[in-house]
């Protein structure tokens, strides 16, 4: 058993979060141990393993979640954060592309652009490298965005470097703020569409852009060494920002404002919702205006496709965008 398994803190995730088959074993000795962080808030719901594993699985169609290890800030035993250990080291899971062979991918929940790293957390990031170190896991340590292809990532950023400046000085690289995002980009190991979609920031480039400015391009069959339009895909998809945005009443399914759960009162505003959910298929049965199981099962299954770190059921401003700009795709 290796030291990092034996660290208190440490819970045995493996085989235990949603996947569909398993990873291949690696061909090749890991030399880098890459480090992420999840580029969730740690205030969003979503922002836990259960939620990660759920979108690289069915919206990335990846076999298994894509960080080996998983450090969650949000869970603390004695003064260190809980350390997941989610797919074994062994496997060559898909995290960092074509360095996926020779890479460990450790992720540390939280976007680190606003979020601070806590004590718990540095005491656990401190353990696990030098655990790992001990092991003799990888020779050099790395940030997503210097690893080969991946300067344009927004993984990790200065705050990283800040924050371990003083603890951890010798264990990452100057971690850099991202190179500007190229005009084309190839195609690396495990990419689709929605792992490398920009979903925020002066430079946000959604899967809509992607798709819209790559026709000939299926998403679920991409091949690695293809090349796709990337940062010229932008606002492909997207209405220009003078284009004025129709009232709801104008659109053939209406969507209603604010916050809609089980135990909501508005009839007109949940049959509203149940409709536009049927119409995109995402069925949830006649539209009665109740805001029951049925239709909160319906939400929580439209989030996990297209806000799968926020999945909870609830209809809110987030769901309502998205689910306009799906109707929208429709033809609606």
């Amino acid at each position: 058993m290796y030291k990092f398994e034996k660290l208190p803190q440490l819970v045995d995730k493996r085989g235990k979060l949603a996947h569909k088959g398993s990873y291949s074993k690696r061909t090749k000795t890991i030399t880098t141990r890459v480090w992420h962080h999840s580029l969730t808030k740690l205030s969003a719901g979503g922002s836990k393993i259960e939620s990660f594993a759920d979108f690289h699985v069915r919206t990335n169609g990846w076999p298994e979640i894509a960080y080996h290890l998983i450090i969650d800030p949000k869970h603390v035993v004695n003064g260190k954060a809980t350390i997941y250990y989610c797919v074994d080291i062994s496997k060559k899971s898909y995290h960092v592309g074509n360095s996926n062979n020779i890479g460990l991918g450790i992720c540390v929940i939280g976007d680190y652009r606003t979020d601070k790293l806590t004590d718990p957390t540095i005491r656990s990031i401190v353990d696990l490298h030098k655990a790992l170190v001990a092991d003799g896991i990888g020779k050099y340590d790395k940030a997503h965005n210097e690893m080969p292809g991946y300067s344009w990532k927004a993984c990790c950023v200065f705050d990283y470097n800040k924050a371990f400046k003083d603890v951890l000085d010798d264990m990452l690289p100057g971690s850099k703020q991202p190179d500007p995002v190229p005009g084309l980009y190839t195609i690396q190991e495990g990419d689709t569409f929605w792992s490398i979609a920009l979903k925020d920031g002066k430079e946000g480039i959604t899967v809509e852009d992607l798709i819209a400015a790559n026709p000939g391009v299926d998403p679920s069959k991409l091949k690695v060494g293809q090349t796709i339009k990337f940062g010229s895909a932008q606002n492909s998809y997207t209405p220009k920002p003078e284009t004025p945005k129709k009232d709801q009443s104008e659109y053939k399914y209406p969507l209603p404002s604010g916050i809609l759960k089980t135990g909501s009162t508005d009839k007109t505003g949940i049959k509203q919702l149940q409709n536009a959910l049927n119409a995109v298929y995402f069925k949830c049965g006649t539209a009665d205006g109740i805001y029951g199981a049925k239709t909160k099962d319906a939400v929580a299954r439209f989030q996990k496709v297209y806000l799968p770190y926020e999945v909870d059921g609830t209809y809110g401003p987030n769901t309502k965008s998205k689910l306009q700009a799906v109707l929208k795709s429709k033809g609606y």
